[in-house]
C-alpha cells in the first residue's frame, strides 16, 4: 500500500470512497457530497489540523482507501491529540493489513507532534474495534457526548 497527502486531482477518488465509507453503516449519518467535498477543500488548503490520506495498491497504483486525521491540544496528555476521523479500506482490499499499516505509519508520522491517537468506533463495529485492539489503542473509559449546533 502506499499512502500519499491528498491532491487537487484526488477530489473524486475521495468523493466516491467518502460515499461507499458512509454506505458501509460504519457512520450514524448519511454521506452528505457537499459537506465531503467541503472536508476536500479544507484539506487541500493544508489547514493546519487536517490532513487526508489516500491509499493506493502498490502494484496496480489503484485507490483502495483513504483516512481523514485531525488534531487538537489536550492540557491533561500535554500535547496534540491526533484524532483519526475516518478511515476507510474498499472491501475487496481488507484483511490484508492495510488498516494496521496505517495506523503504524501514522505514528511515526506524528511521533515528535502529537501525545496520542484518539478515534471514534461505533459498538456495532466489532471488525474495527478488533483492527485497533490489535494495533494498541484501547477503550479510554470515556463516552462521547455530542450535540450539533
Amino acid at each position: 500500500m502506499q499512502i500519499k497527502e491528498f491532491e487537487k486531482q484526488d477530489k473524486d477518488v475521495f468523493l466516491r470512497l467518502c460515499n461507499e465509507f458512509y454506505s458501509s453503516h460504519a457512520t450514524l449519518k448519511p454521506f452528505n457530497r457537499e459537506t465531503a467535498a467541503r472536508t476536500f477543500d479544507r484539506v487541500i488548503e493544508r489547514h493546519e489540523n487536517l490532513w487526508g490520506y489516500l491509499f493506493t495498491d502498490k502494484e496496480t497504483l489503484q485507490p483502495i482507501g483513504y483516512a481523514l486525521v485531525s488534531a487538537y491540544w489536550c492540557n491533561e496528555e500535554g500535547g496534540n491529540i491526533l484524532v483519526l476521523d475516518e478511515l476507510y479500506i474498499c472491501p475487496t482490499s481488507r484483511h490484508h493489513g492495510y488498516g494496521g499499516a496505517f495506523l503504524k505509519w501514522l505514528e511515526k508520522e506524528f511521533r515528535d507532534r502529537a501525545a496520542e491517537i484518539t478515534l471514534e468506533v461505533l459498538n456495532t463495529n466489532q471488525s474495527a474495534q478488533t483492527l485497533y485492539k490489535k494495533d494498541g489503542l484501547q477503550p479510554d473509559g470515556f463516552v462521547t457526548f455530542t450535540k450539533t449546533i
